[in-house]
């Protein structure tokens, strides 16, 4: 009740009292309480139309930042699955007690770079952004907070996960220089391996592999198969993180207005 009205109020139910007036009073109580119930539903009216509106524009970002997360998954795992052929490929010519033949520059690359393990891309923005402001509550379907639970585990335990698989990985062209060595190449195409980034229009580095030095020095097999194996787990989390992305794009696409 505005303050200049407030003495005009009370002077009236003074003067109710006075005149035992009860229907009267009754009535000022009613108005004052019916005005301060329709306050309070206007407010809650509001707050709800604006979480309402809040929740559409959360499942949007969360939709659109679903999709190309699912799309990043899909190609980083492409490219995880052209190197675990790779490995397998080496792994043919290094293990087996069959006449090796030299390693292809590609399968000799992915074993000198066999101790390279890059974190996977999980981020959803608008996920952490609801769990750093206390809104993720706004979101109301259960299936959707459910499958976001769900994520949130699975991510945490792979970041924990790949703080564990690239402990002590095995820098091969360092620790075995006889078996892998950088050389210095006559640049060709821009097409060939280069591991140097040094922009020398005239020389490339790339690794050259000496596979009978490899098959016949036990501490480096044993090494570049401790590298490689992790190979399989990331592989692994992958399908996993996929199918968790797919799931929550599925259930984001079957809501109304989507």
């Amino acid at each position: 009740m505005a303050e200049g009205k407030t003495p005009v109020f009370l002077s009236r139910i003074a003067a109710h009292l006075r005149e035992q007036n009860w229907f009267a009073l009754a009535a000022e109580f009613l108005i004052v309480v019916s005005g301060v119930f329709l306050g309070l539903q206007a407010a809650n009216w509001k707050e709800e139309r604006q979480e309402r509106e809040d929740e559409a524009k959360i499942l949007a970002r969360l939709q659109a930042e679903t999709a190309t997360l699912l799309g990043v998954v899909r190609q980083e795992r492409e490219e995880l699955q052209t190197r675990a052929d790779l490995y397998t490929q080496a792994q043919g010519v290094i293990f087996t007690s069959v006449v090796p033949r030299q390693l292809t520059e590609k399968e000799c690359s992915v074993v000198a770079a066999s101790h390279i393990y890059r974190r996977e891309a999980d981020q959803l923005p608008i996920l952490e952004e609801l769990l750093s402001t206390g809104r993720f509550d706004r979101l109301k379907d259960e299936g959707i907070k459910s499958q976001l639970r769900r994520y949130i585990l699975f991510r945490d335990r792979q970041r924990a996960n790949h703080e564990e698989r690239t402990n002590e990985l095995f820098r091969l062209y360092s620790r075995h220089p006889d078996a892998i060595q950088i050389a210095a190449l006559p640049r060709g195409s821009d097409t060939e391996l280069d591991w140097g980034y040094m922009k020398n229009p005239d020389v490339r580095f790339a690794p050259q592999c000496n596979v009978e030095e490899m098959r016949s020095n036990r501490q480096f097999l044993n090494e570049l198969f401790d590298n490689m194996g992790r190979n399989g787990h990331v592989l692994l989390g992958y399908e996993e993180r996929e199918a968790l992305l797919a799931e929550l794009q599925r259930r984001l696409d079957e809501l109304p207005g989507s």
